[in-house]
């Protein structure tokens, strides 16, 4: 029998609102599905952005936007990768073919599930950041942040929808977590991606999770790398792609999910995507039209043969042809140009951390002098910092200066044997987390050495800031350095 049958359009809507119920009751009472959805990125945020993290902070905002997007990859991963092709594998989809079901009924349902899960998942963030880490998220914020995440899992829906229609469900299993685990590390959802290797700082934005990461952090007006409009682009293109390519293999499996009529549901699909596409051109969605601005910032951190960010701010002034910044011969942290070197922590940014300076006798290589930063690194902040900051161009954190003819940004150190950073601030608008480069103070003079043109991460270009100290552990620490060189 072909003859179609038109459903009224009141049990054509109960027949999609009850797949749903159904899909969303069945993974509710399946624990190993449930339970580590629902509850990882609660436990994951609990432990390391409340008892780990500060509070009360601009670092909360970004830790809690980042693990909000944690929270929504789960359900669009392994609701889709998983199940779906445990099902197939099982038989399930065949018999549910079998079945008097609106066309796209069972994916839309699995779609919706994902979503409700991941509301869940952001509720529950919302309540302990509010409550507990007393996050200063207004209401409006809220809401932006709570839509991104929602609408934020169908890329991964549309991810695990292919792995979901080639492999196995045990081969589901594995490859869901493959890509769910080193995502989150390469997005820097977990930490600050310039703590990462250039070349996978530069790699950052082919990631989904990244630019939902971006957007969460603009939703949250929280520092956030390219436009908004960027990120949906990329977004768009990923679900658009995934899915067209999934229901591709499905339908030459000899499964209609779409209907009797597939192609057509995919030509809808693949021009609304195309649709979408072109708005975000025209700047109808993203605040502002995506203009070359947009353009420059997608190449600014995909472009692995740059070793500069692009910017269309005019560069800094030109650094001087002088190389010594300090080399605190004379009992003082000045410097032949810029502010000199200042005690600096972020005491002046709501945290706990202090630090001072001195200069003392007997620097390196048997010069006359040298500057000893010593303080505490605090608790309060996600990420705190005390050390000493070096503003090349005046008004801290306002001028810039071009270092990009520069090769090489060196000093001598020793210090307690700890861990110290050095810190580059740079960019028009400020790159929202600093090139941070590790360094051991040992018992002795040595000397750190960094190559400019293999320090990716940062705008040379445009320098606000250079800052030498710690991010941690908590507790005292002292450090030494001298003859501070950029040449």
């Amino acid at each position: 029998m072909n003859a179609t049958v038109h459903m009224p359009a009141g049990r054509l809507w109960a027949a999609y609102f009850g797949e749903i119920r159904f899909e969303f009751i069945k993974a509710l009472r399946t624990p190993q599905f449930a339970v580590p959805t629902l509850f990882f990125p609660i436990m994951f945020y609990a432990l390391f952005a409340l008892t780990l993290g500060g509070r009360g902070n601009g670092g909360s905002l970004t830790s809690f936007a980042n693990y909000g997007v944690f929270g929504c990859m789960g359900p669009g991963l392994f609701g889709f990768g998983v199940a779906m092709a445990i099902e197939r594998e099982l038989g399930l989809l065949t018999l549910k073919q079998a079945l008097p079901s609106p066309a796209g009924a069972y994916l839309i349902a699995r779609a919706v599930m994902a979503m409700l899960f991941v509301s869940l998942i952001s509720l529950m963030l919302m309540t302990l950041a509010v409550l507990f880490a007393h996050v200063p998220m207004t209401l409006g914020q809220a809401v932006q942040v709570f839509c991104v995440n929602v609408l934020g899992t169908l890329p991964f829906c549309a991810i695990g929808m292919f792995v979901g229609s080639m492999v196995s469900g045990q081969a589901a299993v594995a490859i869901c977590n493959l890509i769910f685990l080193p995502m989150s590390f390469l997005s820097g959802l977990w930490f600050p991606l310039q703590m990462l290797p250039k070349f996978l700082v530069d790699i950052a934005p082919i990631w989904p999770a990244y630019n939902l990461s971006q957007l969460a952090l603009h939703a949250v007006d929280a520092p956030s790398a390219g436009s908004p409009a960027t990120h949906v682009l990329a977004l768009a293109l990923i679900t658009v792609v995934f899915f067209f390519f999934a229901m591709r293999r499905m339908q030459r499996g000899g499964y209609r999910m779409l209907g009797a009529r597939p192609r057509r549901t995919l030509t809808l699909v693949t021009g609304a995507g195309a649709l979408v596409v072109a708005l975000l051109f025209s700047g109808v969605f993203g605040g502002k039209p995506a203009s070359k601005e947009d353009a420059t910032a997608a190449t600014d951190a995909a472009s692995a043969s740059s070793n500069t960010p692009v910017s269309e701010a005019p560069a800094g002034v030109a650094a001087p042809a002088v190389a010594v910044i300090a080399d605190f011969d004379h009992g003082s942290a000045a410097a032949p140009y810029g502010t000199g070197w200042v005690a600096a922590a972020d005491d002046s940014q709501g945290g706990n951390s202090k630090s001072s300076q001195r200069v003392i006798d007997n620097g390196a290589a048997g010069s006359k002098g040298a500057l000893e930063v010593t303080g505490e690194v605090g608790n309060a902040l996600q990420y705190p910092f005390a050390g000493t900051m070096f503003f090349p161009e005046g008004i801290p954190m306002q001028g810039l200066m071009d270092y990009s003819g520069k090769k090489t940004l060196s000093f001598q150190t020793r210090g307690d044997g700890g861990r110290y950073k050095v810190l580059v601030l740079s960019g028009t608008p400020m790159i929202s987390i600093p090139l941070m480069i590790d360094f051991e103070a040992g018992a002795e003079w040595h000397e750190v050495r960094l190559e400019i043109a293999n320090l990716g991460a940062a705008d040379f270009k445009r320098v606000r800031g250079i800052g030498i100290g710690s991010m941690g552990p908590t507790g005292p620490f002292r450090f030494e350095i001298d003859d501070v060189r950029v040449e």
